[in-house]
């Protein structure tokens, strides 16, 4: 999904929780903060990926080859590897959970993990694209031996 999506939607549902649910103004900005910040995965994802710190790269990077990724059928998008999104799967959940039983900035935390990951899941099953490959990272680092890079596209 769209940087700017993630930013609207996020915008959106902390200011309904802060005006409508009486969640304080701190929890709002968390919140929305936590609900796009967690794309940071993909600019770490892109850089072990193309051995590539620069961000602007990595932003380039993105707005030329995710076009050209969606222009592929469901089976060429198999012969490449998928990124691994540390903070978009289910472990990176539970620690948010676990965490959130200790202190309330992570339940804050959490909600804003989740409404970010909402949006992602409703964005790929519109295009098709395997919810599992967001979920379990262990299974995206298994399916990736042996595939093309992404460099490749």
């Amino acid at each position: 999904m769209e940087f700017k999506w993630h930013l609207l939607i996020g915008f959106t549902i902390s200011y309904i929780l802060i005006y409508f649910f009486n969640f304080s103004i701190f929890a709002g900005i968390i919140i929305f903060l936590s609900s796009w910040s967690i794309d940071i995965d993909h600019y770490f994802w892109y850089a072990f990926e193309m051995k590539d710190w620069n961000p602007i790269h990595a932003i380039n990077w993105y707005k030329k080859s995710i076009p050209k990724w969606f222009k592929l059928t469901l089976k060429e998008r198999e012969d490449f590897r998928r990124g691994v999104f540390i903070f978009h799967g289910i472990t990176f959940l539970i620690v948010l959970i676990i965490l959130a039983s200790i202190h309330r900035i992570f339940l804050w935390i959490l909600i804003g993990v989740v409404i970010h990951m909402i949006a992602d899941w409703g964005h790929m099953s519109k295009n098709d694209e395997p919810l599992r490959y967001k979920i379990f990272q262990y299974h995206v680092i298994r399916r990736n031996k042996n595939k093309k890079g992404v460099d490749e596209l």
